[in-house]
């Protein structure tokens, strides 16, 4: 038998609870209503009654629980399974209220049906005038906001043929927001099924999509924004547009409408086309590196970027790499200052030490990027070979030709030694490969030259092939 209740629900929903929801959950079993219970109302008393109780095994042994709840009785095992299921159970209704209670509209059109069922007419016609007003006035009109729209409507006919059946029939709008909550909710679930099955190679049967896009594109998506913004997205995803035009049509959608989504929608909207730009630049279209760069910059402006305040390592670098890419260098080191902050604590430094290196080399401020790659290192494998090929192109460039030797060596043997994928290995062998060949290749040997050449344009995987090729051109 497990001694602790530490893997019990109720303690993991009880860890969840900030000071003022256990405030309110007690207030909630002190509630006859809510819980006519003793010993839940002791059990609450005792959770919430010691700073680190709920994370503590000593504080959650059931004996201890036990004897504070039924000090007088010898320990029933069944008994205190039994408190703990009321009280998982009074606290999963608490939780259900908590919801309930954070949308006005949900209760003034819960509350219109109640008076309506009730026979009360005037009182239900009142709350449906408020819950068109809660409706009114918000601002995020996505797939959830003409959910609620349609039902708010389905109670309009209803309270019409309950009490004014002379008056307009609600068909049309029922059927309006029946239509365009289906469509925005199945464009944005065709998105994602087939974003995922691009990465994970799977298959997911997607049915009516053809019919839903083509009824899609009968609209004047000017007027539903929502709409077109999944939309265009989802021919983002679809087609093969070398140009970018789509992507750029989904942008200028997003920069004039995103005010209309939830924040979870804007970031997951604005990281899918990210994404997006990733792929097709990784295919070498150019017009996705200008793309991404502003698609970054419109993440950043609307702060979904970073996850709660947090942004990760490889983000941040894609940022800084592709600011690079477009010579958007102050734009780079304005970046780097206002949200290097973002990154967790223990990777802070080394990874503005290297982002500022980066940015120096190719400003060829070489005095300023040698000396903060001296200062960089990564626990993580692989952005350590990142730093040490940037020392590598360094020493080149300014023909330090005894410590690029060195530094081949010593990435030789780091690559030996370190767990990396296939893939890395191969990149990274092949780039020190190459350097050599390159570095010891005799002045004027045009033969040995257009071989390397073909060589190098053949290579894969092959990250430094652009500037291997400019070394060369320059032997």
């Amino acid at each position: 038998m497990d001694n602790t209740v530490e893997k019990n629900p109720l303690i993991s929903i009880y860890q969840s609870l900030d000071k003022a929801d256990a405030r309110r959950l007690g207030k909630w079993l002190s509630s006859p209503v809510h819980n006519q219970r003793e010993d839940v109302r002791i059990l609450h008393a005792y959770l919430i009654g010691g700073e680190d109780r709920l994370f503590k095994t000593s504080s959650l042994g059931k004996t201890r629980i036990w004897k504070r709840i039924f000090p007088k009785e010898p320990y029933s095992d069944a008994r205190l399974r039994q408190t703990f299921y009321w009280a998982l159970k009074a606290t999963e209704s608490f939780l259900s209220w908590e919801n309930w209670r954070r949308d006005p509209f949900t209760q003034q059109l819960g509350l219109a049906k109640e008076l309506r069922w009730r026979n009360v007419a005037r009182s239900a016609g009142r709350s449906l005038q408020k819950a068109d007003q809660l409706q009114n006035k918000i601002r995020v009109r996505n797939e959830n906001y003409f959910r609620n729209q349609y039902d708010l409507e389905l109670e309009r006919e209803e309270h019409r043929t309950y009490y004014q059946l002379r008056d307009k029939p609600r068909f049309q709008e029922i059927s309006d927001t029946l239509d365009l909550t289906y469509l925005i909710e199945k464009l944005k679930a065709s998105w994602n099924m087939l974003f995922h099955q691009q990465v994970y190679k799977t298959t997911y049967s997607v049915r009516f999509l053809d019919e839903v896009v083509s009824y899609v594109e009968q609209f004047d998506l000017e007027e539903h924004p929502v709409l077109a913004i999944h939309y265009y997205g989802y021919r983002g995803l679809v087609e093969d547009d070398a140009s970018g035009a789509t992507i750029s049509l989904l942008r200028d959608a997003v920069e004039k409408h995103g005010n209309l989504l939830s924040r979870v929608d804007l970031r997951y909207v604005i990281l899918m086309a990210i994404n997006l730009c990733i792929s097709n630049m990784n295919q070498g279209r150019e017009p996705y590196v200008r793309e991404a760069f502003e698609w970054y910059r419109l993440g950043l402006d609307r702060d979904v970027i970073a996850n709660n305040g947090q942004m990760t390592r490889a983000t941040y670098l894609n940022i800084v790499a592709n600011a690079i890419k477009l010579e958007e260098y102050s734009w780079a080191a304005s970046f780097i200052e206002e949200y290097t902050s973002q990154l967790e604590e223990d990777i802070r430094e080394n990874t503005e030490s290297f982002a500022r290196a980066r940015l120096a080399y190719e400003q060829k401020d070489y005095d300023t990027g040698m000396p903060l790659l001296a200062q960089v290192d990564f626990k993580h494998p692989v952005y350590n070979i990142l730093a040490k090929t940037l020392q590598l192109k360094i020493y080149y460039e300014i023909d330090e030709y005894d410590a690029m030797d060195s530094q081949l060596d010593s990435m030789t043997t780091y690559l030996r030694r370190k767990t990396l994928s296939d893939l890395h290995k191969d990149n990274f062998g092949n780039i020190i490969r190459f350097v050599r060949r390159v570095s010891r290749l005799t002045p004027g040997d045009r033969a040995k030259k257009a071989e390397l050449r073909a060589q190098i344009e053949a290579a894969t995987p092959l990250t430094e092939k652009k500037w291997l090729l400019e070394q060369l051109d320059n032997r």
